[in-house]
């Protein structure tokens, strides 16, 4: 089932009509959408990593907005393990015990999951104040699979490895930071009817979503901040 949120933009959503079952199929019905969320063609997967990164308008077979969370996970999986490697590369947290292992992974999760969850739950709120046309879980998708630009930028910065021009990193962030931000912006403003509250709450998701990814950069990647 698709959802129109603009004449050449088709969302997914779930089928979740459980309004008149009882208990017990209805927590069938929910475990069967949660199933759902994530039963995902492994096969698809380098495909959806692409239209994740190209604008949705303009180009017909990138049209198709993807409902899932299993590429998200993904993504935020890859994404923590990256920041796991920056942060451990530092000096004083070379130990193989098992608090400080413990400890980096904490310290990634929050700027990972912890930070999709809660950019997900602002862009909800931001989203029903500006009667935007998106449930939380297509939000929790998109804004999921925005993290391909945050995952791409910092393996390639880091693969290249300028610690003393961030030039590089500055051009990747424009180019993958950018696309798939745009991509997650358009979806979300086409949801949106009104002008003022499409500008409202593009710009701040925007600058919020781009701005975590320098930060993350300079915090985990290269140590100029603390965490």
């Amino acid at each position: 089932m698709a959802y129109r949120g603009h004449s050449s933009i088709t969302i997914e959503k779930l089928d979740t009509h459980t309004d008149n079952l009882d208990d017990v199929h209805k927590s069938s019905s929910i475990w069967h959408n949660v199933g759902q969320l994530f039963s995902v063609s492994n096969c698809t997967l380098p495909h959806r990593l692409l239209t994740s990164l190209v604008p949705p308008l303009g180009f017909t077979n990138y049209r198709n907005v993807y409902t899932d969370l299993k590429v998200p996970v993904l993504l935020v999986t890859a994404l923590t393990a990256t920041l796991m490697y920056g942060l451990s590369s530092s000096p004083g947290h070379h130990s193989t015990t098992t608090l400080p292992l413990l400890l980096l992974l904490l310290t990634t999760i929050k700027y990972t999951l912890g930070y999709w969850l809660a950019f997900t739950a602002l862009a909800s709120v931001m989203g029903y104040l500006c009667s935007t046309r998106l449930t939380p879980i297509q939000l929790l998708s998109i804004t999921g699979y925005s993290l391909t630009g945050h995952t791409l930028v910092l393996l390639i910065a880091e693969l290249l490895h300028q610690e003393d021009n961030h030039t590089v990193f500055f051009i990747l962030t424009t180019v993958f930071g950018g696309l798939a931000t745009c991509r997650m912006m358009v979806v979300v403003l086409v949801c949106t009817p009104r002008p003022p509250h499409r500008l409202l709450l593009g710009s701040s998701l925007a600058s919020i979503h781009l701005m975590h990814l320098v930060f993350i950069h300079f915090a985990f990647m290269r140590k100029k901040f603390v965490v």
